[in-house]
């Protein structure tokens, strides 16, 4: 069956800003910069970023100005793009990074996974987050079997309860 991809690989958005979102990205994810393209005048056209040195790229960001409008809810399109965590223990360090530089944010209990969601500085959806390893899912199917949530402990406990007030 060699017409079906190996995997999902990278993701490419528009930004406003390539420099701008390159420190960013650099500073928040802490992304590896791989290459760097640039106009024939030397200004930054794109930047390619990666999580592992060692891989080619994981996101490109190409700049399309500073007047270009953002992403719009209800619109079809992208919704957001997720870096899976290694462990809970990293999700909950860059959830207190995050905090800390004052990005806004929301958490989201999947019952196999915990979500962190937020966005880049032009409004692009994006999430970290922390998967359960497939034998410990405890139910068949990952979002419609029903499961029990509260199985993430952290440091957004109590986010997670003002979200259950919420929707409660």
């Amino acid at each position: 069956m060699g017409y079906k991809p190996m995997s999902l690989d990278h993701v490419n958005i528009f930004v406003r800003n390539a420099e701008r979102s390159l420190a960013w990205y650099t500073d928040i994810l802490g992304l590896h910069t791989q290459d760097i393209s640039r106009h024939a005048d030397g200004r930054m056209r794109g930047a390619f970023l990666a999580c592992d040195p060692g891989h080619a790229h994981d996101i490109a960001l190409f700049e399309v100005g500073e007047e270009a409008g953002g992403p719009e809810k209800n619109q079809v399109g992208l919704n957001h793009v997720a870096w899976r965590m290694a462990s809970l223990d990293d999700l909950a360090d860059i959830y207190r990074r995050l905090q800390e530089r004052g990005v806004e944010l929301r958490v989201a209990d999947h019952t196999v996974s915990i979500g962190v969601y937020f966005s880049d500085p032009d409004g692009n959806g994006l999430e970290v987050y922390y998967e359960l390893p497939r034998s410990e899912w405890k139910q068949d199917r990952p979002f419609t079997g029903g499961g029990a949530k509260g199985r993430f402990p952290g440091p957004w406990d109590a986010a997670l309860r003002q979200t259950t007030v919420a929707n409660g």
